[in-house]
């Protein structure tokens, strides 16, 4: 059996590969079909082999059933962490597949982490939660299996000759690697933001409250994700996926986004990084214009639309980003990640400045550097509106850079 090979490649990076990795014998494609359907790569054919080029998410993907390709961006990960924080990412494209993170000193997504768990906890219920035999202590009147020494110790040694002590084992779920269980299962629901991406795992949550019912809650303490030894082979791995996952969610074990072969192992997520700096970029500038009462509103939602043409409504314009002072507009922004922006980019805003009325139009795209990072003016249009491009800082510090996007948006604020 072929050994698996895990190949380190930056988004949006080609890589040769020879016709024999990704065909066989007979010319039929080796990409498993999940990965294809998934339009994460792009192949070419060139002279000397198949060129790959990865398109727009990073994350640990599996090309073949002997090909794994780590997708990383081209900023420092770390940061990947805190712009997914910053983020409104839902975490929908999870794969069927288990990788391991590196162990970093840094703080994942609580959303990454709830997803993660919640697909051990669905394996969990598929095969059943575990069951067993736990010691049940009584005292009382007389019942069976009276436990003498502690009969004589309690009771008959202080002249009480009616009650006993007495030992019992009962079979159920009532174990300690549930009641941890069940504490994770209620941080986790705390944690899920409402809508409709998050209820097929809120009703999987209430399913296993359901089922654990009868099960006390036990707050999870360091070192208690090995309780999943105590299980069944059947279900350990999926009671220690679960359990570690909590671990890290309560800060006992930490884990960065990076690929290690003796990390802690969670499920495999691909992240569109298009959709992730779009975020990113609206949810700072709402929270930083919030202080000069501006309010910042996705674009992208039907409630915020408005028609292009003044006699019809054919076709509603979409801004990443609307900036306002009550009802008045004052700016319109479209985020893009990417270095450069076209001339299509620049038409684009022209036509939501105009049909907006807005006074300002913004584009907003990621800067490798902090020589290269900042407001540029770009010019203005006969109807008096001005156009600049801001470079927004992605490897350095996020939140520095954040606040100086926030600064120089609002200096320009009509």
């Amino acid at each position: 059996m072929n050994s698996l090979r895990i190949i380190d490649l930056n988004e949006r990076d080609s890589r040769l590969f020879s016709r024999a990795e990704l065909f066989d014998y007979r010319g039929r494609l080796l990409v498993l079909p999940e990965t294809w359907a998934l339009s994460a790569i792009e192949l070419r054919d060139v002279s000397d082999g198949v060129e790959l080029k990865a398109k727009g998410l990073i994350g640990y993907l599996p090309l073949t059933s002997t090909i794994i390709l780590n997708i990383r961006p081209k900023f420092p990960l770390g940061n990947l962490w805190r712009m997914l924080s910053v983020a409104d990412e839902s975490y929908d494209r999870v794969l069927p597949v288990l990788r391991t993170y590196e162990r970093a000193n840094a703080l994942a997504p609580h959303q990454f982490l709830v997803r993660g768990f919640c697909h051990y906890l669905r394996r969990i219920l598929d095969a059943g939660l575990y069951r067993g035999y736990h010691r049940k202590t009584y005292r009382g009147y007389f019942r069976s299996k009276v436990d003498f020494g502690q009969t004589v110790t309690r009771y008959l040694s202080r002249g009480d000759p009616i009650n006993v002590s007495a030992q019992s084992f009962s079979f159920s779920a009532q174990l300690p690697v549930n009641a941890v269980l069940k504490s994770a299962c209620l941080d986790c629901l705390r944690m899920m933001p409402h809508g409709e991406k998050w209820e097929e795992d809120r009703s999987l949550v209430m399913d296993a409250l359901h089922a654990l019912d009868s099960v006390p809650i036990l707050s999870m303490r360091f070192g208690d994700e090995a309780l999943s030894s105590t299980v069944p082979i059947w279900l350990r791995d999926h009671y220690r996926g679960a359990l570690t996952v909590y671990a890290i969610l309560l800060g006992y074990t930490q884990v960065g986004f990076s690929y290690d072969a003796q990390g802690s192992k969670m499920p495999s997520f691909l992240f569109c990084l298009d959709d992730i700096f779009e975020a990113f970029v609206r949810n700072s500038l709402r929270e930083g214009l919030r202080s000069e009462k501006l309010s910042v509103v996705d674009g992208n939602k039907k409630a915020h639309q408005r028609p292009l043409f003044n006699d019809n409504k054919q076709f509603p314009i979409k801004p990443d980003a609307i900036i306002r002072r009550g009802k008045d507009v004052l700016a319109v922004a479209e985020v893009k990640y990417k270095h450069k922006i076209t001339e299509e980019d620049r038409y684009q805003v022209i036509s939501h400045v105009v049909a907006t009325g807005a006074p300002v139009g913004l584009w907003i795209s990621p800067a490798l550097s902090e020589e290269k990072a900042g407001m540029t003016y770009v010019g203005a249009i006969s109807t008096g509106a001005k156009f600049y491009h801001y470079r927004l800082d992605i490897s350095s510090d996020l939140d520095v850079s954040r606040a100086a996007m926030v600064s120089a948006v609002s200096r320009i604020m009509v």
